[in-house]
């Protein structure tokens, strides 16, 4: 005798609906059979669907192909940083930074070697050192030009209003400045180097005034020319020299007192005219 019971028509449509749904939620947990800590992790990646599990462990396949040495595993935090400095390319020690100073750029060396500890401190590469090195050096030798461009060009207005000033005293007035500088700098000093300093320092205008002033009252009393205005300093140019005696000859024959005087071989008239006469001759 079959104990079952017939089934009527309404109730198998209602039981295929659920063995539909259950099927379905058997689909969407494609997990369900894997270990606890698995679905965990397969939940937590939010693979809900298997194709997503798989084309991301292809990915990994990519990343794992690639060349060992060309990924930079970031240490974490409070780690040293040296093995990322020095795959993107800083050297291992400070001293092994390379840079060559262009042409007509003086380099010092102690800033130098600050530099290249304050670069390796901070992970800078060979590369960008050399960039920065040079953006520096190059921006320094501008200054500098600029700053002898305008020295150049203060120099020049100084020596112009000097030369105004002194009218036709200005060559003696640089004779006398150029000789006191040969008779006093002591020897083993750098000339040139010594006047440059101090024109930096002064001014040209002031240094040659200085130097003119001091060669002046520094000469003894014989080595100086009587003149109505003053002392003249002995060392002006032939050419003032003459003018100043043919001047004082005519003045001498104009008066015939000054004129027995001079012809006794006495007086200021024929000091002078002596002085005068071995400038010429000189």
């Amino acid at each position: 005798m079959n104990d079952t019971a017939p089934v009527a028509d309404g109730q198998a449509a209602d039981a295929a609906p659920e063995a539909q749904g259950q099927a379905n939620e058997t689909q969407a947990n494609w997990y369900d059979s894997a270990p606890d800590e698995v679905k965990g992790f397969i939940q937590n990646k939010g693979w809900d669907d298997p194709i997503k599990a798989v084309t991301s462990y292809q990915q990994l396949e990519k990343f794992q192909g690639a060349d060992p040495d060309s990924i930079i595993k970031l240490p974490k935090e409070g780690e040293p940083m040296d093995a990322v400095y020095e795959k993107l390319g800083r050297p291992k020690t400070v001293d092994e930074y390379k840079w060559e100073a262009p042409d007509g750029v003086q380099v010092d060396n102690n800033y130098l070697n600050a530099i290249k500890s304050a670069a390796h401190e901070s992970g800078v590469s060979q590369q960008a050192f050399e960039k920065l090195a040079s953006t520096h050096a190059q921006y320094e030798l501008q200054v500098r030009e600029a700053m002898a461009k305008e020295i150049e060009q203060q120099q020049t207005a100084e020596l112009k209003q000097l030369e105004s000033e002194w009218g036709d005293k200005f060559g003696e007035r640089v004779e006398l400045g150029r000789r006191f500088v040969s008779q006093n700098i002591p020897e083993g000093m750098d000339k040139a180097e010594t006047l440059s300093a101090i024109e930096d320092a002064i001014g040209t205008a002031a240094m040659l005034k200085l130097f003119a002033n001091a060669s002046d009252r520094g000469m003894a009393k014989e080595d100086r020319l009587p003149n109505s205005d003053g002392d003249r300093p002995f060392g002006y140019t032939k050419e003032q020299a003459m003018a100043d005696r043919k001047e004082l000859m005519q003045a001498i024959q104009a008066d015939p007192e000054r004129l027995n005087t001079y012809n006794s071989g006495k007086g200021n008239d024929f000091d002078k005219m002596r002085k005068l006469n071995q400038i010429v001759a000189s």
